[in-house]
């Protein structure tokens, strides 16, 4: 009676680990796929165009957050998965090419720059009241050193969003980039009258006034220079013709009269 009674307690015991094991690996497998399935989450496509554009916007938040605070590989990252959802993303290449730039990866950062501007360009063409689209195409020539393109694409940005201060702002330094140091002491003025606390354009607004200053001192010097050399010219000028005039009578000779014939 002992001998069945053994068996049946192993028996049983078996089967309790080999319930728990199978359970354990049950587990281990949702887990893994639901890990998965938050990772592909963020690069998945949909049919609904106003989800795909959420995807992406939440995307582009999530970059900029990595941007801001230096984690800049994780921003390349996330806006290349901006990019693959939507290849025609313009702001996506913007802040891609941005977070190039804050690795140091020059060439990738103009490449992004480049392709950000024709595409703001296109949204410029199609809707010539987006002012996001102005701004945006003015950052990235700004980017690429073209301040004539980026201080056009921030005026046109201002006009369209007169209460945008930090469009004033970047026009402001595009026209001190270019000294056109009036146009960005008026941008730099319009800048604090919306925001009177942004120290940036409080700098920038001192900057333009002493550039300004230093033109007109720059102006009036060379004014002056200029009268003292046409002085200078007429006095010599007054000097040649009268040795002239000197040089002309000593080396004249006097011819006697021809006497009168006789009758």
């Amino acid at each position: 009676m002992t001998a069945p009674f053994s068996i049946t307690l192993r028996t049983k015991f078996f089967v309790c680990v080999s319930l728990v094991f199978i359970l354990a690996t049950v587990a281990g497998c949702r887990r893994n796929s639901k890990s998965g399935a938050n990772v592909n989450s963020t690069v998945s496509t949909t049919s609904d165009p106003e989800e795909a554009k959420r995807q992406v916007q939440s995307l582009i938040d999530k970059g900029k957050e990595f941007y801001k605070n230096d984690q800049d590989e994780q921003a390349v990252e996330t806006f290349k998965q901006v990019i693959n959802q939507d290849p025609n993303n313009a702001e996506g290449h913007l802040r891609l090419g941005m977070s190039y730039a804050a690795l140091d990866k020059k060439d990738e950062s103009e490449d992004e720059y480049k392709k950000a501007i024709e595409l703001f360009k296109r949204r410029t063409q199609s809707d010539s009241k987006d002012g996001d689209a102005f701004f945006y195409l003015g950052e990235a020539y700004s980017f690429l050193h073209k301040d004539e393109d980026a201080a056009r694409s921030y005026r046109q940005a201002t006009k369209l969003k007169p209460e945008d201060e930090e469009a004033f702002y970047q026009l402001g330094m595009a026209e001190t980039r270019l000294a056109h140091y009036p146009e960005a002491t008026a941008a730099f003025n319009k800048a604090l009258e919306l925001d009177p606390n942004d120290y940036r354009a409080t700098d920038a607004l001192e900057n333009a006034k002493e550039g300004s200053q230093r033109i007109k001192e720059g102006k009036k010097h060379a004014e002056e220079m200029l009268k003292k050399q046409q002085e200078n010219a007429n006095a010599n000028g007054n000097l040649n013709s009268n040795s002239g005039s000197k040089n002309k009578n000593s080396n004249s000779k006097t011819f006697p009269k021809r006497p009168t014939p006789k009758p």
